[in-house]
């Protein structure tokens, strides 16, 4: 089953978009193909759209598409062959078996969509890989202009003020060198 449906019908996405964290621009092209398998559902999926994000860095605009395939499973419950023979039972939960339990005759893939959408999203977005971000002082964008706050610095390092250091002035202790 191929469909399309907007960001904002998605409540996490929603609330990405308002967050300001990305912003989808159109529809989700969703592709799932459900096929029976004993008593589980393999769902294959695909998702694909254009987001705009920004860049962890410098904060600049990005244009990305997202593609993303996906295969789950979904139990009514757990399957017999799971249970094993063994006469101590262990009950075992959704994620130790990796299965999305659903109830009634129908899955709702609401849920399913939205957090495949947000494992596709970037952890951090770049620009570019060599992006020199923000000045931390001023603010100025690196990549555009330099700034003058590197310049004021002393090194740019806060380890900068070991450099004027100077061990060899300390007495030796009474150690005795090893052997």
């Amino acid at each position: 089953m191929a469909y399309s449906k907007e960001a904002k019908q998605f409540p996490v996405l929603k609330a990405l978009m308002e967050e300001g964290g990305c912003r989808f621009l159109g529809p989700l092209s969703i592709e799932l193909t459900v096929v029976p398998e004993r008593e589980l559902f393999k769902v294959n999926g695909f998702i694909e759209v254009d987001v705009h994000l920004e860049c962890s860095r410098c904060l600049a605009e990005i244009g990305s598409r997202l593609s993303h395939r996906f295969t789950l499973r979904f139990s009514k419950e757990i399957p017999q062959d799971l249970h094993g023979s063994d006469t101590q039972e262990v009950e075992l939960t959704a994620d130790q078996i990796g299965l999305i339990f659903f109830k009634g005759d129908e899955i709702d893939f609401k849920d399913t969509v939205q957090e495949q959408v947000v494992l596709a999203l970037p952890y951090k977005p770049l620009c570019h890989e060599a992006c020199k971000g923000l000045c931390p002082r001023c603010g100025v964008d690196l990549n555009k202009e330099t700034c003058t706050c590197t310049s004021e610095r002393s090194g740019g390092s806060p380890f900068a003020v070991l450099q004027k250091l100077d061990l060899r002035s300390r007495k030796q202790g009474t150690r005795k060198p090893k052997k």
